[in-house]
């Protein structure tokens, strides 16, 4: 065995060598300790998925796997002021977030977290960071009388923003996943009957005409309102939004509906299909002074406009159209959303899907008669 400075021949597994006193064993490397002010990193004793913690100013960054992601986290906020960073209230956080998140999301989806932002009025001026399941329950647990949905969506905005909030550092737990909101109550959505479809039709006002193109082509009532008239054609139109699936897609227009497009495709006043309505040109004026008043006064039982939807699609499953081509108009990336929430079938008609065509007994009677009329058969 060679000595690693001097070279000299020294005994096997020397610790030392004799000659020039070099040790023999490498010494670790001491990792290069921060400057004051930098944090520090340790490890939590037990086992645990994330033991290394990065902490700074007494305030803990973050939990992590590995010693290095601890480490990291720490060199990602050299030279910005922690108070500043990590005292961020509900508000500032929301606006932060909202920044990337608004960015990849339709009007309808803004508005809809703008009032779940709202709701939590009482927390907008609190540290992010110090909220726990507690504070936002407290605040769930005065609208637990509302729907499932609606519920649903303000425990939604609170759970992104949390999950922002980890990315960034600034709190550590997604305290807003554990919220309990009300139990979902599967309810039949209505849809409308051949009845209430005859009154719209004999009405004969805009108002009734818009619900007619409603019903006769499944779109949703937010993207009737948006669809340019360039892309409204004879007997399809291209439109839709929400979902991948759902954008720019081809949609028939039932026979049925055409001349109420036709109608409006005359009269249009600027690059909307609706802009030469005469009523309003916004869809939320429209569901509060137009749609609704319109079926109370035709004595059609109150339904959302969504419920066109669901009644396109009934007729269309009745009607024999097929399942992959009824996705695609609809706009749905699966199909299980809808046959199972958007399809009403009444008993009569899977009775009907059973039972053998009347033409197919005729024609068996038929065949019947010929084998008897043949010499030899009697």
């Amino acid at each position: 065995m060679q000595c690693i400075k001097c070279r000299a021949e020294i005994p096997a597994d020397s610790s030392y060598c004799p000659f020039c006193g070099k040790k023999q064993i490498p010494e670790k490397r001491k990792a290069l300790k921060r400057t004051n002010g930098m944090g520090t990193v340790y490890k939590l004793q037990g086992r645990r998925k994330r033991p290394w913690v990065a902490a700074k100013n007494k305030v803990i960054i973050g939990y992590y796997e590995k010693k290095q992601e601890a480490q990291e986290a720490l060199e990602r906020l050299a030279g910005k002021d922690l108070t500043e960073r990590y005292n961020m209230t509900f508000k500032e956080v929301f606006e932060e977030w909202k920044k990337e998140h608004y960015k990849e999301i339709d009007s309808s989806s803004i508005r809809s977290y703008d009032r779940a932002y709202d709701v939590f009025e009482s927390l907008h001026d609190k540290k992010f960071r110090t909220l726990r399941t507690s504070d936002f329950q407290a605040v769930i647990d005065q609208h637990m009388s509302k729907t499932h949905s609606t519920v649903s969506k303000y425990k939604h905005l609170i759970t992104q923003m949390s999950r922002w909030a980890m990315r960034e550092e600034i709190c550590t737990t997604d305290f807003a996943c554990f919220v309990r909101v009300p139990e979902k109550v599967k309810k039949e959505k209505e849809i409308f009957s051949e009845d209430d479809i005859k009154k719209l039709e004999q009405d004969g006002s805009e108002s009734a005409r818009i619900i007619l193109m409603l019903l006769s082509t499944g779109m949703r009532i937010g993207e009737l309102f948006s669809l340019p008239v360039k892309d409204c054609h004879d007997k399809y139109v291209v439109g839709g939004e929400k979902t991948d699936a759902g954008r720019d897609r081809v949609i028939p227009i039932r026979k049925e509906g055409r001349e109420h497009f036709a109608y409006f495709m005359e009269h249009a006043k600027g690059p909307l299909l609706l802009s030469g309505h005469a009523g309003e040109h916004d869809q939320n004026n429209y569901r509060k002074r137009e749609y609704y008043p319109l079926l109370e006064r035709l004595g059609i039982e109150k339904k959302t406009p969504h419920a066109t939807r669901h009644t396109y699609a009934t007729r269309a499953v009745k009607e024999g159209t097929k399942p992959e081509l009824l996705q695609l108009i609809l706009g749905h990336e699966d199909y299980s959303t809808t046959i199972n929430t958007y399809t009403h079938i009444d008993p009569e008609t899977l009775i009907a899907a059973v039972e053998p065509p009347a033409v197919t007994n005729t024609l068996l009677t038929n065949s019947e008669q010929v084998k008897k009329d043949v010499p030899g058969n009697a």
